[in-house]
């Protein structure tokens, strides 16, 4: 399993979040989402899932992969995320 942290530096828009579950399901990885502060846990290949709370500025979230293509998941996701 791999996790790694970041506080989103922008809000995510419905499109920029459609491209992120799309990036995700390029994997067989299992790519969860947390939400530290709501103590909630999201699927990153879920569109309900990911429209389901807002990403805001500043909200501190953890990706946490686990699967064959953990190591590049979390790499691919960190980045897509990050960069945003």
């Amino acid at each position: 399993m791999r996790v790694h942290e970041i506080t989103v530096a922008a809000d995510f828009q419905p499109q920029y979040l459609q491209m992120v579950v799309q990036k995700a399901s390029h994997f067989s990885s299992d790519i969860k989402i947390k939400f530290e502060k709501e103590n909630i846990q999201l699927d990153a290949k879920s569109i309900l899932g990911m429209m389901l709370l807002p990403i805001r500025q500043g909200t501190r979230i953890t990706i946490q992969t686990k699967g064959s293509d953990e190591e590049e998941a979390i790499e691919a996701m960190s980045s897509l995320l990050e960069k945003h």
